[in-house]
This record gives C-alpha cells, structure tokens and sequence, in this order.
C-alpha cells in the first residue's frame, strides 16, 4: 500500500461526537443496586427448580410481569437482562424469536437445548467468562450449578422481542400450581 495514502485515509474515519449531555448519559448507567428485579418475572418461577431472580438492566427485553421494567429503558436491537439462581434452578425450555446470548460472569451453568430436527436434548456446562449463542427459535434452558454466587448475562436480540414461547413439558407442571396467563399474556397464579 501507499504509504501516503495510507495516512490520507484518516479523512474517512474521523468524526465529531453525537449530543449526549451529563443528565443524558445518567439515563443510561445502570448501578446494580437500582437495577429492577424481579423473582416471578416469568410464569416458570412459580414451578418448583425455576426459582431465579431476572434483573433487568436495559431494553423492554420480555418478560410475563407487566410491572417489571427495565433501569435502561433506551436499547437498539437488544435486551440485558442479569440472572442470579439457586442451585440447581433456571429457566424451564423455552424459545424467543430471535438469537439469545448468555455469558456466565460468575459460577457454573449447565445449558439444554433441542434439535427441532432430531428431537435430541443437548447439554452443554459452561464457566465464568464462556458464552453462548441460542439461534432463534430453539428451545433452551438453563440452571445454576453453584447457586447465589453464580451471575449469568441474557443478552436478547431484537428492536421488540416477541412473547416467551415454552415446551409443552412446562405446561402441566405450571397447571398443577395454577399458574397461567391472562389475557394480556401476563403471568399469574390462582390465588395472587
């Protein structure tokens, strides 16, 4: 390459910064102790072994509580959510509509999945700082092997992300506790 042109072609990556004042930055920090949490953020919390606390932390995200909103409500294309669980609880199997990224900050998770093609359940165990990527539509779960030390980050793709659609295996089970949704697709159970 030229080494002029090399140099010269910095008047092609230099830009001025967008607006962005001191209070407008502020709307977009995150302390994690103001971030909102919720233990029934999802209609699986009321089953026995999924048990979790979802904190959200930017973005609308997806959730069944109606009341649940997230400290960063200004996101583009993605959803953070922080999940902390139990030992042995997480998410019963379930799909999104678009790609979910899980990163494990601290502790053991073991994550499940479904060949749609094959019908064969995987597993897979992962680690601090491993990730991984869920393709839309493939059902998933996932659970803390470690317990309230362990913080795992869902990073959820999509500008509105659609509702949670769930594997039949959790549908008989949240019955039998009388959890369900009203007709807004929120969760509740008979009784609260």
């Amino acid at each position: 390459m030229d080494p002029q042109a090399l140099l010269d072609s910095w008047k092609d990556y230099v830009a001025p910064s967008a607006p962005c004042t001191a209070a407008d930055m502020d709307r977009r920090i995150a302390r994690f102790g103001e971030i909102p949490a919720s233990p029934r953020a999802f209609v699986d919390t009321y089953v026995k072994g999924h048990e979790r606390v979802l904190y959200s932390v930017i973005g609308s995200g997806v959730t069944d509580d109606p009341n649940f909103k997230p400290k960063i409500a200004a996101a583009e294309n993605f959803h953070v959510d922080y999940i902390i669980a139990p030992p042995g609880c997480g998410a019963a199997l379930h799909w999104h509509d678009s790609e979910e990224v899980f990163v494990v900050q601290s502790g053991r998770w073991e994550f499940d999945w479904i060949d749609g093609a094959s019908g064969d359940k995987h597993t897979v165990s992962l680690n601090p700082r491993d990730t991984i990527s869920v393709p839309p539509f493939v059902h998933r779960a996932f659970r803390s092997l470690d317990g309230e030390s362990g913080m795992l980050v869902s990073i959820l793709g999509g500008k509105t992300p659609g509702r949670v659609m769930w594997h039949a295996s959790l549908a008989d089970r949240a019955k039998a506790v009388g959890a369900g949704f009203d007709a807004n697709g929120m969760a509740h159970r008979i009784g609260e």
